[in-house]
């Protein structure tokens, strides 16, 4: 009993962790005067405001953790770390295919980068190639490329497969790009909010905000399928870091 709650909390713990990281980055990577302008923040200190802000995504995160180190294993949906804290040997995970996961997000956030400039006649934002401060680099890196990834592909797409698997009792093919195209679509929603806070949301906004991100949630729910939480991770990374070479570049 006490090993099969190690299998368990060890994986959890060490993945909780590395998830509160990006959401620390989160916390530290808002402009709390200009959620002030907004006039959507309680009249709290500023170190109040911003946990305030993460309460939210670490109950998700932690949520998230908890159906994939639960229930990645029984539908073969793999994390490498989760795998050698419990002392399994690791799956489908060699450094050589860190590369092409990697080729596959800057590819995939570079015809992002194009689409994006066809939707900006219509709505009048800077174009998703630009350079971040190193606050906003951070927060890219680890809540997009850890926190993002545990909760919307380790949690909630490993949570709907398992869901499915218990109804349908098998697991075709179609039942993991269902929960990839679940996953990726709210991905996509979930940028609205952020969004919102920009510009109104308009019928072509809400389509490019939520198209656009899904469109990189589809590559990087492949690749949590195919190959591993890992390398979705390096993906979602790779994208951020296309973001910013082709804003150096066009």
């Amino acid at each position: 009993m006490r090993a099969q709650s190690a299998r368990f909390f060890v994986p959890f713990f060490v993945w909780s962790c590395l998830g509160s990281l990006g959401l620390v980055a989160l916390a530290f990577g808002q402009d709390i005067n200009a959620l002030r302008e907004l006039g959507v923040s309680p009249d709290v200190s500023d170190n109040v405001l911003r946990a305030l802000i993460v309460v939210q995504p670490f109950i998700l995160l932690v949520a998230g953790v908890g159906a994939g180190v639960a229930f990645g294993e029984r539908v073969g949906l793999r994390s490498w770390v989760a795998a050698r804290l419990r002392g399994d040997p690791p799956p489908l995970m060699q450094v050589s295919g860190l590369a092409p996961a990697a080729l596959v997000g800057f590819g995939t956030g570079a015809v992002v980068v194009v689409l994006d400039r066809l939707f900006a006649p219509w709505i009048g934002l800077p174009s998703l190639a630009s350079l971040p401060d190193i606050g906003t680099a951070i927060m890219a890196i680890s809540y997009g490329g850890i926190t993002e990834e545990l909760t919307l592909r380790y949690g909630l797409m490993t949570f709907l497969v398992w869901v499915g698997a218990k109804v349908w009792t098998t697991l075709p093919p179609g039942l993991y790009f269902g929960a990839l195209l679940v996953s990726a679509v709210l991905f996509g929603a979930g940028h609205l909010p952020a969004m919102a806070a920009l510009i109104p949301l308009t019928p072509v906004v809400i389509l490019r905000t939520v198209g656009l991100n899904a469109l990189l949630g589809l590559a990087f729910g492949w690749l949590f399928w195919r190959r591993g939480l890992e390398h979705a991770m390096v993906a979602h990374i790779a994208t951020h870091l296309a973001f910013w070479e082709l804003a150096v570049a066009l």
